[in-house]
């Protein structure tokens, strides 16, 4: 005996959904494509974007830079600064003992003086062409710029500084001096170009045997 095929429940047969046409298909594409393009042209957008003055904070925070000449005072905020000779050598003496090096020691004669209130050195530092930074030597204490000796206003006090740098950076070097040892932002600071030299008289200064012996820091008539 044969039973009745069931039917199906007649809401459920309305609810259903016929295969789509080829309109619909291509409708549905066109809004695929349509968010695809919309998700390429934000991600392009977030990839292109740049922070206003390329990341801003670095070029807004940077020191300010006061350039002069050799021989002559540098004015800052805080300091005045002169480089008054340059010389280099193989070999230094400080503290009664002698540094060598396998670059090239370049010794500069500075004399420094602090404006309207107490100053110290905390940077000092020879700069290259390329942008590569060497700082007053820490091998030994200098006391001007290192070891934290505190500048009196209108007190001009002088001393010879020790730098150790590579033979191929030592041809053509500006001076720096600033207040802060690590964070300069937004301070003034003194550069002084120091005097071209050619690569041969580098290479006498690297092979001179006579050691230089450093001049101690000393008061001195404004």
């Amino acid at each position: 005996m044969s039973t009745p095929a069931e039917h199906p429940d007649p809401e459920s047969v309305a609810s259903h959904r016929a295969p789509p046409g080829p309109v619909q298909r291509l409708g549905s594409r066109a809004g695929v494509g349509t968010l695809l393009v919309a998700a390429l042209a934000v991600g392009g957008a977030i990839a292109n974007w740049r922070p206003v003055n390329g990341g801003g904070s670095g070029e807004r925070e940077r020191p300010f830079v006061q350039v002069g000449q050799i021989g002559e005072p540098v004015s800052t905020r805080l300091f005045d600064a002169a480089v008054l000779e340059v010389r280099g050598t193989a070999k230094v003496v400080a503290t009664g003992l002698p540094h060598d090096t396998a670059g090239v020691w370049l010794v500069l004669r500075i004399r420094l003086v602090a404006r309207d209130e107490p100053t110290t050195i905390g940077y000092a530092a020879l700069r290259d062409q390329r942008g590569r930074e060497y700082r007053a030597t820490t091998r030994f204490g200098q006391a001007l710029v290192s070891a934290g000796r505190l500048l009196q206003p209108g007190v001009p006090v002088e001393a010879e500084v020790a730098f150790e740098v590579p033979r191929d950076a030592a041809t053509r070097l500006s001076v720096r001096f600033a207040e802060q040892q690590i964070d300069r932002r937004m301070d003034e600071m003194a550069e002084i170009p120091l005097p071209p030299v050619d690569q041969a008289t580098v290479d006498r200064w690297a092979s001179d045997p006579k050691p230089v012996k450093l001049a101690a820091p000393r008061v001195v008539e404004p």
